[in-house]
């Protein structure tokens, strides 16, 4: 049978095997700009060219803060950024931001901030089709990304409407240790600033259907583990985040959009209240933080889609070692449907375009229904 990719992810989501496993990836800057010097020709579409299912937007569910240059040097750049902190970030290189300071310290500032959570502070829409993290970028009106959406749609793959969830939304604006204090010191300040940006998410998603963008499915980027276990104890998360979550997955729900939620680290007792909250889809299954999508698979069957778990660290290990990792684990996540490919976290500038091509040659091969 011929599927677009948007009918693959479609019939896997609902637990159908059809021609083969979709397939959804990320690379760090640093790796993509090696593969240039590999082989991957420089003006290559890396959808198309690896054949993924996938096509991206992003809600913009920031402060609006006004965003401004600190300091530039050859090696990094320091700004004040739009979502409430300011950053260090290095030039040409993967990795994370260095997080110097955050505009939300105390309940009066979050009280003086708070309107800027409104779908039309700052008079343009609040989707785009370039990246949230990318910072000073200029905005369409509505009526453009509507536009943009439309030919976006003509690619005939699953688009996903990237979003912050809650928690990296608020350690963003309050500051990471800050954070996790006040969910166990003021959880209420905490679930009251989660709700705003569900909320704000929610009318985002109300507002760009009036100009006829309906994302198949929403992204949360939302960490809640690191690799020996959970950022924080089961009962914050219920005190601070768990409602939020399930505001959201209630309207996804009713609105027919798929529920996807990014999560690093070993966040295995979350799994239980997310299905709860209405997660669809759990992504990306780190393999170095102990999960096994096949022990997933067992314990969960249907209740969840499960997303990545191919482990970057193997990608650029020996030829049978990469080739034992994608057999064994598509053997099992993949029976029934339910199953989507991606590397368990961004793939790293370790692996080679080498490397790369021949996982994406062990998926064509083990990752076939047909």
């Amino acid at each position: 049978m011929t599927l677009t990719s948007r009918e693959r992810v479609q019939k896997l989501l609902a637990f159908e095997e059809t021609d083969r496993i979709a397939k959804q990836d990320a690379y760090w800057e640093d790796t993509l700009t090696r593969w240039h010097g590999e082989g991957l020709p420089v003006d290559a579409n890396v959808k198309e060219y690896f054949g993924l299912d996938f096509d991206n937007i992003y809600i913009d569910a920031s402060l609006r803060l006004p965003e401004r240059l600190v300091e530039e040097t050859d090696e990094f750049t320091v700004r004040e950024d739009k979502h409430g902190f300011v950053g260090k970030q290095w030039k040409g290189k993967a990795g994370a931001l260095g997080y110097l300071d955050h505009t939300i310290k105390t309940r009066q500032d979050w009280e003086q901030h708070r309107h800027r959570l409104a779908v039309d502070f700052g008079g343009t829409s609040r989707v785009h089709h370039i990246s949230y993290f990318e910072p000073f970028t200029a905005y369409p009106t509505w009526e453009e990304m509507g536009e943009i959406f439309q030919s976006m749609r003509k690619n005939e793959r699953f688009i996903l409407l990237h979003v912050y969830g809650p928690h990296e939304a608020n350690w963003r604006r309050h500051g990471f240790e800050e954070t996790l204090v006040d969910m166990a010191l003021d959880p209420g300040f905490i679930a009251e600033m989660s709700l705003a940006h569900a909320d704000l998410v929610i009318e985002t998603v109300k507002k760009a259907e009036q100009f006829g963008i309906k994302p198949d499915g929403l992204f949360f980027a939302e960490d809640l583990g690191i690799n020996t276990g959970p950022m924080f104890s089961p009962k914050a998360y219920d005190k601070t985040l768990f409602e939020a979550h399930r505001r959201l997955g209630e309207f996804l729900h009713a609105n027919d959009i798929t529920y996807f939620i990014h999560t690093d680290g070993d966040m295995r007792r979350f799994i239980p209240r997310l299905i709860e909250a209405g997660v669809q889809v759990l992504e990306p299954l780190e393999a170095k933080a102990g999960l096994d999508v096949r022990k997933l698979k067992e314990e969960y069957g249907r209740s969840l889609t499960f997303m990545g778990n191919i482990d970057v660290q193997k990608m650029s290990g020996s030829a049978t070692e990469i080739e034992e990792e994608v057999r064994s684990k598509l053997a099992v996540a993949m029976k029934g449907g339910g199953y989507i490919y991606h590397s368990d976290h961004s793939v790293p500038p370790t692996v080679s375009f080498e490397d790369y091509c021949r996982l994406m040659s062990l998926l064509d091969r083990y990752g076939s229904y047909q």
